[in-house]
């Protein structure tokens, strides 16, 4: 954007949530690739010629303020044509007492927009012969639930007055332009790290008292509104009440009621378009209207992450095909501008979340842009301690300790799918922070010491809210009555994950500095948590709390190994303390890595619960949940491609995969996963005795297949048939 002007209207203050046009009109005398660059503080909605083409900008971080490009081809025309952006000024962080709507968008709190069109030799700039009008008839509402980035409106139509736009300053790139004097600006530009997001029209049924989507959607409705009185437009997940207490059950039971957290007020006199300003996330919408008052649910724009769906799959169950396909749109669900935790409510980036959906994201595509930008959100976040906010980007800060440890996991994660060690290099420097922060914990005994912040760890049933103790949920119980037990072998895990990264990267020493504090917290860890008689390790120091995650961790991070190891997975199956959807991938990791990965069947059929439940989408929890999408339980997605067709990387610097499938419970399984080596296709099948096995890979690669017999054979071509008796 070289030569370009920030605009904005005459007279606008700074701290407002308020709503303004910005319009210019405009003509071509011939048609050529069109091509918008723009951004706005906070938001912005493109339309040209009555067409809705674009919104963002993407949202960035403290240190970046993105701008985006859009091709606009197909809306422009030969003629007159018209520009109108919408813009959404939003207060700044220091409100006065004022809402702060969608807290997941950083902002100065001013209002502005930049633009340039470029069509052949046309050039439109944003500049003071565009007008600007602000729209005094949009109230923005909080949401109604806690911790909502959301915001609900209230509208009114009313007139519109136009005046030129002025000038607020130059925009400036923040890769290309210089730094006089080395100053900068919160408004320097740096290009959208992520492609436009994909909006399509989907189909709304109606019934004559619900609009039913058929299954849980996010984007934007548009309504067309006639007559005189009020119209409220309420947007609910499923049926199913969450409070004084939870009655979901079938999602589509219409006794069970819904509750109508998120809805939109407006008010009519004569006839009207409507749309949310915000993205609406629903599966139900019921219309109330007050007055002589008509409503048609014109169109739905549903917006998603442009990332391909795989349709070649069949893993031998209809319930686990059912299960693949919600966990996918879970997962897409949670995909947007950032990975989020979920589309109804916060809509905000967590990194706990993060971690794995990364993980289900790498099964089934190569693009990891999103998954770039968020390690790189969250180390823009990192606070001069080395603490790293729970959730970014994001208004309010908030801190989950142990969130931090998920970030070291991403960027491995990233490695051994991707092998790039310059993004590893890059974020090494938050790393250290990260563990410079936890290390500064471990108290004379060598235990990791309490931490003031919220120590949530999973929604395990026991784990409950409890004020007396300044004990939030999702803690383990005992947490404020000594030394966090689960924080010692985690954090053993991740310095142990840590350690590899800065061994790749030459950083030896730092490297056994890792490795010789995680073994000091193995050591503690059995001498303060082991207990002999229940031969489990304890949550406490009292050894009165016992968890399936504490099992997990020392599993995971070597504490036992082998028999014990075996021993303590075991018995964990009849504590009370048991994994979530949100603990999952690492619980079943240690399963597996005991030779027990059968008892994940046991949370596996409470995901496929769901389906009788008509879910279409995976709920934050396995019951009395609040969310009905969080994509932390996608994890079929993952156990179905790198278990059940056993697609994982065997060898990053070989560029080589291994093929292991899992093949109990089941007769065949076929389907397409995304490696470091390009697409792999496997097709296996159990006939008579006999085990076959198809593999095939768009690129020359090593695949070492794993047969069930025990066996194990180096594939080199493209294509592959094996067989062994079973």
């Amino acid at each position: 954007m070289k030569n370009c002007i920030w605009i904005s209207p005459k007279g606008s203050g700074v701290s407002h949530n308020r709503l303004y046009y910005f319009k210019k009109t405009f003509n071509l005398d011939k048609i050529a690739d069109g091509v918008v660059e723009i951004s706005a503080q906070s938001r912005y909605k493109l339309y040209i010629n009555g067409n809705f083409c674009a919104f963002g900008p993407c949202k960035g971080t403290r240190e970046q303020v993105y701008f985006d490009t859009v091709n606009v081809t197909d809306y422009l025309k030969e003629g007159e044509n018209e520009i109108l952006v919408e813009v959404i000024q939003l207060y700044g962080r220091d409100s006065d007492g004022g809402i702060i709507p969608a807290d997941g968008v950083l902002r100065t709190g001013i209002c502005a927009l930049c633009f340039e069109l470029t069509c052949g030799d046309a050039v439109i700039k944003a500049d003071e012969s565009w007008l600007c009008g602000e729209d005094k008839g949009l109230t923005m509402k909080s949401g109604v639930h806690a911790g909502s980035a959301t915001f609900l409106e209230e509208y009114k139509k009313c007139d519109v007055v136009f005046e030129a736009a002025v000038k607020r300053s130059d925009v400036h790139n923040n890769e290309n332009d210089h730094f006089w004097w080395g100053g900068t600006s919160n408004l320097f530009l740096t290009k959208r790290p992520i492609p436009m997001l994909d909006m399509k029209e989907i189909p709304i049924s109606y019934d004559g008292e619900y609009y039913d989507a058929s299954y849980l959607t996010f984007g934007f409705p548009f309504f067309t509104l006639k007559g005189k009185g009020k119209v409220r437009i309420e947007y609910f997940e499923c049926f199913g009440k969450l409070y004084p207490e939870n009655t979901k059950a079938d999602r589509c039971d219409r006794s069970l009621g819904y509750e109508d957290f998120f809805a939109d007020e407006i008010t009519v006199d004569g006839e009207m378009s409507y749309s949310p300003f915000w993205f609406r996330c629903f599966r139900f919408v019921k219309v109330k209207t007050e007055g002589g008052v008509s409503v048609s649910f014109d169109k739905f724009l549903e917006v998603n992450y442009p990332m391909p769906v795989r349709k070649d799959y069949d893993f031998g169950r209809d319930d686990d095909n059912k299960l693949w396909e919600i966990s996918v749109r879970t997962l897409q669900r949670c995909m947007h501008e950032t990975y989020e935790d979920c589309p109804y409510y916060e809509q905000l980036q967590y990194c706990m979340d993060t971690s794995t959906q990364m993980v289900f994201n790498y099964q089934l595509c190569d693009d990891d842009a999103l998954a770039r930008k968020a390690m790189d959100d969250f180390a823009a976040a990192q606070m001069a301690n080395g603490l790293m906010p729970s959730r970014y980007p994001c208004v309010y800060d908030q801190h989950i300790p142990s969130f931090q440890f998920y970030f070291i996991f991403m960027v491995y994660q990233h490695y051994i799918r991707f092998g790039d060690l310059s993004l590893v290099r890059k974020h090494l420097r938050a790393i250290d922070g990260v563990v410079e922060w936890f290390t500064a914990l471990i108290d004379e005994s060598g235990m990791v010491g309490q931490s003031k912040y919220w120590n949530f760890v999973d929604w395990a049933k026991p784990w409950v809210y409890d004020q007396k103790r300044g004990c939030e949920g999702g803690v383990p119980l005992g947490v404020y009555e000594g030394n966090i037990g689960l924080y010692n072998p985690m954090m053993a895990y991740f310095l142990q994950v840590g350690a590899k990264l800065n061994e790749l990267c030459g950083r030896r020493d730092v490297a056994r500095e890792y490795t010789k504090t995680a073994n000091l917290l193995v050591k503690s860890t059995k001498k303060y948590f082991y207990d002999k008689e229940t031969k489990l390790f304890a949550d406490d120091v009292n050894h009165i709390y016992y968890s399936q995650h504490m099992q997990t961790w020392c599993v995971l991070a070597g504490v036992v190994r082998g028999e014990q190891a075996k021993e303590i997975m075991t018995l964990s199956q009849n504590l009370e303390a048991k994994s979530t959807f949100a603990f999952a991938f690492f619980y079943f990791r240690a399963l597996e890595s005991c030779g027990l990965y059968e008892y994940t069947e046991e949370m596996m059929d409470t995901y496929r619960g769901l389906l009788k439940l008509n879910c279409t989408t995976v709920p934050e929890t396995p019951t009395e949940t609040r969310s009905e999408c969080h994509a932390w339980g996608s994890i079929a997605i993952y156990e179905f491609s790198a278990t059940v067709l056993g697609v994982r990387t065997e060898n990053v610097a070989e560029k080589s995969i291994s093929v292991k499938p899992y093949i109990k419970g089941r007769d065949y399984a076929k389907g397409t996963v995304s490696t470091i080596a390009g697409d792999v296709y496997v097709c296996w099948k159990k006939e008579n005795g006999v085990f076959t096995i198809d593999i095939s890979s768009v690129n020359d690669c090593d695949k070492v297949v794993y047969l069930p017999d025990g066996t194990s054979v180096t594939v080199t071509d493209k294509e592959a048939s094996l067989t062994c008796n079973i």
